[in-house]
């Protein structure tokens, strides 16, 4: 239970108390409610009864008694639990905050998400699902509650911020994710992480049309419009539906039929300085190599059977996702036979 959720229990059973006490100062000593109200306070803040202006009878003391005993149990439970729940809550914030500290020092080639609004906390949990490290930032303290729900890494602060940015790690970062809702935020935030790493690999939300032009400018790597994209699924859900379902079929995360990855040759692989004829990717793993990126950026579709595979090549490969899964150990090379 949070310590506010305590606080609003104990104040209700405070209520309760004082509800029970001027209850019975009114029936048992036909006490006003001023008078009852008066007499239960001192009562319970044990500053002792001196009597007043009237004086408790037998039964009237009795019920003293019983409210002391209510009163010092109270103050034992009450205060003495908030006191603990005050010192745990602040003790799991110093906890909290050191280990975050501690992730963020280990933390390398990760990315570094700013802003976790409506596309940010989306592209929270697909990181997260993917295994990809990452730390998010974003200045609202309200965000604090999806934090603590999924677990991210996370700074309070404005991603704008050189400071902040420094602190997340950015020197050590692989990439960045500007996915604020303001654009121009996003454009200083561009300018801020490129300057602090001119290697780190830049995405960034547009919100306008004419923003996307100003971050590719600020040094985004890539500028992702939703507002663009959503409007373009529609038309092609209109105009060519089998292929958006097939392409959504191929991508959902769910699906156990089908995959689509990104593969990269990498040094040692046994797959570098073969044909893709030679590796026999097709009729061995039951693999479709759909496309393959050069590290120039350039991309051959559908490469013939005399397409000669180098390392840090990327292969984008269709298949079932176990297949996928043994094909991707043939670019590694860890990989023995």
């Amino acid at each position: 239970m949070t310590v506010p959720h305590k606080i609003y229990r104990y104040a209700f059973i405070l209520v309760s108390i004082l509800a029970i006490g001027i209850a019975g100062f009114m029936y048992i000593e036909k006490f006003s409610f001023i008078e009852a109200l008066y007499t239960t306070i001192v009562i319970l803040s044990t500053v002792g009864y001196s009597g007043g202006a009237h004086p408790l009878d037998p039964k009237g003391e009795l019920f003293a008694v019983f409210m002391i005993a209510i009163g010092i149990g109270f103050v034992t439970y009450g205060a003495g639990g908030l006191f603990k729940a005050i010192i745990e809550g602040e003790l799991k914030r110093t906890i909290g905050r050191f280990r975050v500290t501690k992730a963020i020092e280990n933390l390398k080639d990760h990315y570094i998400l700013c802003g976790l609004g409506r596309i940010g906390s989306i592209v929270a949990n697909k990181l997260k699902a993917s295994n990809v490290p990452f730390i998010a930032i974003d200045k609202d303290p309200a965000i604090m509650n999806i934090i603590d729900t999924n677990d991210y890494l996370f700074l309070q602060g404005d991603g704008t911020d050189e400071g902040i940015l420094k602190k997340a790690g950015i020197d050590k970062a692989k990439g960045l994710i500007a996915a604020m809702a303001n654009d121009s935020d996003n454009v200083y935030t561009v300018l801020t992480a490129r300057d602090l790493n001119p290697s780190l690999y830049i995405i960034s939300r547009a919100g306008e049309s004419t923003s996307i032009s100003k971050l590719y400018k600020a040094g985004a790597n890539r500028v992702i419009s939703p507002y663009i994209i959503g409007g373009e699924k529609i038309a092609q859900s209109v105009i060519k539906p089998n292929v958006i379902d097939f392409m959504e079929f191929a991508t959902a995360e769910t699906n156990f039929e089908l995959k689509i990855e990104e593969l990269m040759i990498q040094e040692g692989s046994e797959l570098h300085g073969k044909t893709v004829e030679q590796a026999k990717i097709r009729q061995l793993h039951d693999i479709t190599i759909i496309a393959v990126r050069k590290p120039d950026g350039e991309f051959i579709y559908n490469p013939s059977p005399h397409f000669l595979l180098n390392k840090n090549d990327i292969l984008i490969a269709v298949g079932h996702p176990e297949a996928i899964e043994k094909f991707e150990r043939l670019t590694s090379p860890k990989h023995t036979k």
